[in-house]
């Protein structure tokens, strides 16, 4: 049987009644806690005993700290002539034991007391739940602008998904830790003037939920991944995960490293800070480098076709696409590139298909391409916004930022040809058309652009094939 163990627990930083009751749970089963840290809670194997354990703070101490100062080891050293011994210490939080009957409790003043935990949570728990909240409205700020300038390519990234439901579980979550926690302090003074203490009510079953919901959303997360098309999606995806898990285990090791040689608090701190900074900064460098010489490099599509273009690496992709010019007409030329990009959430996909010739044919101009846009809506209360971002995309009538005279409109079109729900096509400024059209299905929307003018026929395959 394994000496130790490590668990995670929530716990709230101010909540010693829950942590207290727990830790007597743990060592009734055979368990004491040993250390604290960013990677769990550790416990060491003992014989199965009933223990009082007691929660202190130590406003004064940090994380960075190398030992302990010395008039917290001489509150340590008092303790332990009342029976009361050091289990550990995690920054300001001590955590004691006693094997005694009815111990003397260790706070006996609960004006002190809450004072006390006031200081401590202002030196760590309130500026860092501050920070992690600022961060979260920050972000949302930045995705609201980004869900209003493009929704259709947020609402279709998961990984944006993710990272957004992942921002507003931490921002509920600092809100209502943060606010428990001034609710708790404001009772707390009021009964320790009548000389009561007032149990902590933490939010455990909070932090679990938002931990489980954290975890069940990375998971979507992975497993869209590894099934997704676009291995672009999936290098980059790789490349962030080892990125994170070895940001936390260097910026990790560099605090403990400086603790272990015995550096000051204010240096410990500055040198993790400095390269906690450093440290993102070029390995998010060496992801954006990687991913980009992957791409370029054609190491994503292996066996795929190369040439070389104004000094530059072309890939000759081939990718399948649901619709070819060869479906439409016949065409003798085999030097095209087929390229299919693909992003996909549970609410909508995205698909965006050229077929071009390559840069270096002969007569490049006269050879006719074909691209189209295909958003997939899955779901359907999201069917109307969509379709009305894509009309507004292409037609500027309420585009303030166009001059009156140059603006390109949608025109209604038979959508039967199409065999669709609705069919517009460009018109130009000066009421000429454009071989650019959009096509409204079920549950597609579909922006189709023609290098030609498409006869009733191609219309019909056009409908046959990407509705």
């Amino acid at each position: 049987m394994k000496d130790t163990k490590r668990r995670l627990e929530m716990f709230s930083f101010y909540d010693h009644t829950a942590i207290q009751a727990h830790l007597e749970k743990m060592a009734r089963q055979g368990w004491m806690i040993d250390s604290i840290s960013n990677f769990g809670w550790r416990y060491r194997k003992i014989a199965p005993k009933e223990l009082h354990f007691a929660v202190s703070y130590y406003p004064k101490a940090s994380e960075f700290d190398p030992e302990p100062a010395e008039d917290q080891k001489t509150f340590i050293d008092f303790c332990a002539h009342t029976g009361w011994q050091l289990a550990c210490t995690s920054a300001q939080m001590q955590i004691f034991y006693n094997d005694r009957e009815n111990p003397v409790p260790i706070e006996t003043d609960p004006a002190l007391e809450v004072s006390t935990i006031h200081a401590a949570a202002k030196k760590n728990f309130l500026p860092a739940y501050a920070v992690l909240t600022a961060l979260g409205l920050f972000q949302i700020f930045l995705m609201t602008g980004s869900i209003l300038n493009d929704p259709i390519g947020l609402l279709s990234s998961t990984s944006t998904l993710v990272s957004a439901s992942c921002w507003i579980i931490l921002l509920v979550l600092c809100m209502v830790e943060t606010t428990g926690y001034f609710r708790w302090h404001h009772k707390a003074k009021q009964a320790a003037e009548h000389g009561e203490f007032l149990a902590v009510r933490g939010h455990t079953w909070l932090t679990w939920l938002c931990l489980g919901l954290v975890i069940l959303t990375f998971i979507g997360w992975i497993l869209s991944t590894v099934f997704s098309e676009n291995r672009l999606t999936q290098l980059v995806t790789l490349l962030v995960l080892l990125y994170m898990a070895l940001l936390i285990a260097l910026v990790n090791g560099v605090k403990r490293l400086m603790k272990k040689w015995k550096f000051a608090r204010n240096v410990n701190r500055t040198v993790t800070f400095v390269s906690s900074f450093l440290l993102a900064f070029l390995m998010m460098a060496g992801v954006v480098w990687l991913s980009l010489q992957a791409y370029s490099g054609g190491f994503l599509e292996p066996g795929a076709e190369t040439y070389e273009y104004m000094g530059q690496t072309q890939i000759l992709y081939q990718d399948e696409l649901p619709l070819t010019i060869e479906d439409l007409a016949d065409v003798d030329f085999d030097g095209y590139t087929r390229e299919r990009n693909v992003s996909e959430s549970p609410l909508l996909a995205e698909m965006t298909v050229y077929q071009r010739p390559r840069l270096d044919s002969d007569s490049y101009d006269r050879i006719p391409s074909l691209s189209y846009y295909i958003v997939i809506v899955k779901a359907g209360f999201l069917y109307d916004w969509c379709r009305q971002t894509m009309f507004d995309k292409g037609d500027q009538t309420n585009n303030s930022r166009v001059p009156e005279g140059y603006k390109n409109v949608y025109e209604p079109q038979d959508p039967a040809p199409w065999g669709a729900r609705e069919a517009y096509r460009l018109i130009g400024p000066d009421g000429s058309p454009y071989n650019r059209y959009l096509l409204c299905y079920d549950s597609r929307i579909i922006e189709i652009w023609f290098d030609w003018e498409p006869t009733p026929a191609q219309m019909a395959v056009t409908g046959e094939k990407l509705s």
